[in-house]
């Protein structure tokens, strides 16, 4: 149960734990043929979680055929990938890491001239980086928040603008186009796992320890791979687009399960050291394609 903001009601709401056996039964078995097709199905390279969340895993799956397709963008000259490694790991150091982000939007929008998403995992961490980004950037580029202002509002703004800086959640995560120059760099702040305290998170890796099953590696980590790919891939949207990503959690290359996550995305040319080290990348990156602030 939750009560609202305002106190004035207790909401409670009930769902699924597994919705694989109701998709198996209603649905898939029901028909002869079925297709499903996006650019963020796989994660880690294959197909194994997304068939088990759906039912359609197992010795008696019912797929009858798998494909993974090459990008029709060209990566390697479209896109720079950073991974900035002298920063506070957000669960150590949840300040340090807040701080940094912000530093680090502030330094990539002066490189890019603003025109940048950055995405954030909680409302949480973007309320205390709109706030911070305000004082830091004042009026230089339109700041455009989530939550201030409708979802569709704040995207037609932000393509209108040219060189503002979005700051969304979960709902920009995904289905999100914005093709051409508008969008040239984008900004992700934390690795995308879920809160393992959440309720309905919470009793999925319940059942998953009842079943023997380690929580991390077969919900966990796979959800937070898929949903950084999705992430990813809001900057890329068109054979013209060119821009650069940053992810702000080294965990992504210091922990084991860091090639699991980085496994699934773009091969896009790719930069791994010290902040420094990974500005100056994308400051030639941009001054090579003409991008850049103006003074």
């Amino acid at each position: 149960m939750e009560r609202t903001p305002r106190g004035q009601s207790v909401q409670l709401s009930a769902v699924p734990l597994d919705l694989a056996p109701l998709l198996r039964e209603l649905l898939f078995d029901r028909l002869e043929t079925v297709v499903l097709t996006s650019a963020t199905l796989a994660a880690s390279g294959d197909f194994e979680f997304l068939e088990g969340r759906l039912g359609l895993g197992g010795e008696d799956s019912p797929v009858t055929e798998r494909q993974i397709f090459s990008s029709p963008f060209d990566y390697p000259s479209q896109c720079l990938f950073g991974i900035p490694t002298d920063l506070p790991e957000p669960r150590e150091d949840e300040v340090g890491h807040g701080a940094a982000v912000v530093q680090i939007v502030s330094d990539l929008a002066y490189a890019s001239d603003g025109g940048m998403f950055v995405l954030f995992t909680s409302h949480a961490s973007l309320r205390r980086a709109a706030a911070e980004l305000r004082l830091v950037l004042g009026t230089r580029w339109p700041l455009l928040v989530q939550g201030e202002a409708p979802r569709d509002a704040l995207l037609r703004r932000f393509r209108q603008a040219e060189n503002a800086i979005l700051l969304g959640t979960d709902s920009f995560w995904e289905g999100v186009d914005v093709p051409g120059r508008a969008l040239r760099a984008l900004i992700i702040s934390k690795l995308p796992f879920k809160v393992p305290s959440e309720p309905l998170t919470s009793a999925r890796l319940e059942r998953l320890a009842e079943e023997g099953q380690d929580g991390f590696f077969h919900y966990l980590l796979p959800h937070a791979a898929l949903k950084l790919k999705q992430g990813f891939g809001r900057l890329i949207r068109s054979r013209k687009d060119v821009g650069v990503v940053v992810l702000l959690d080294s965990r992504a290359v210091t922990k084991r399960y860091g090639p699991m996550l980085l496994g699934g995305l773009p091969r896009a040319e790719r930069v791994v050291g010290t902040w420094s080290q990974v500005r100056t990348k994308c400051e030639d990156f941009f001054a090579r394609h003409g991008i850049g602030a103006t003074v």
